[in-house]
């Protein structure tokens, strides 16, 4: 059985349930037969908030110009509104994103075998400032606020709960990552990110310097200069590299997935 997990979370916009399967695919196909190590889950949550975007759409059709820039735009903008502006009550966008990363870390921790299960987690966009509400509402030693850890669930052993905390974190790989745009305008001094998931955990940040929505987070303060363990800029590449349709790209690039590969053995 596999001994290392695979999360992935999405980003903002109208989003497909399979939209991690090319992506776990290209990851199995260059780890051989390393392949058998590994599980993977993709959590998808977009759809909390897709039925009420798609009722509003259909009430304003034939109404508006730019259909396609629009309808970008709405459910990009209005995921992270919801989630960030919604968060108190089980039945809240934000509750119901926690509690799919919960079941997805859950399943994961079922997947795998032996007493040092490990997690490498993936997310792009908006996904990452998702997970990182997550992993600072688990934390231990501290009540969270919102989310499914307010009131946290019951667990099988002090194992199964730890990992569902993910403190079995050994790697949080954000790409086109816009965690600035929900705290640049707070104090630095102030600007606190999660802890260290694990002995060993890293968080590497990769952006596009053409992407207007991906960002890079070691200079929000030097709290996230000393937790990021880099910051790195590269050509998310196809047609649109030059552009901020790059933002669409960074999982099929080649300047992602060979440190991701690398990322990947590293923790097995």
């Amino acid at each position: 059985m596999a001994h290392l997990g695979i999360l992935t979370l999405h980003g903002m916009g109208n989003t497909s349930r399979s939209y991690a399967e090319e992506l776990f695919d290209e990851i199995r196909h260059r780890l051989g037969e390393d392949a058998d190590k590994i599980a993977t889950h993709a959590v998808f949550y977009q759809n909390i908030m897709q039925e009420n975007q798609s009722k509003y759409l259909d009430r304003v059709k034939g109404q508006l110009r730019w259909d396609d820039m629009r309808e970008f735009m709405l459910y990009g903008f209005s995921d992270a509104a919801s989630l960030e502006s919604k968060k108190d009550g089980e039945e809240s966008p934000y509750f119901q994103a926690q509690l799919r990363i919960f079941q997805g870390l859950k399943a994961l921790y079922n997947s795998l075998s032996g007493g040092d299960r490990r997690v490498v987690i993936i997310a792009q966009s908006l996904g990452g400032q998702v997970i990182s509400n997550y992993l600072w509402d688990a934390r231990p030693d501290r009540a969270a606020k919102h989310g499914i850890w307010r009131d946290p669930p019951g667990f099988q052993s002090p194992e199964e709960e730890a990992f569902c905390r993910g403190r079995s974190t050994k790697r949080l790989l954000t790409t086109g990552c816009n965690i600035p745009i929900f705290c640049a305008g707070s104090d630095p001094e102030r600007i606190t990110p999660i802890d260290e998931l694990s002995p060993g955990f890293e968080w590497h940040n990769y952006y596009d310097e053409d992407d207007v929505l991906g960002w890079p987070l070691q200079p929000l303060s030097e709290a996230y200069a000393e937790r990021v363990t880099g910051d790195h800029a590269i050509n998310s590449g196809g047609f649109g590299s030059f552009t901020p349709f790059s933002h669409m790209k960074y999982w099929g690039d080649k300047d992602f997935l060979r440190p991701l590969i690398s990322h990947i053995k590293t923790c097995f």
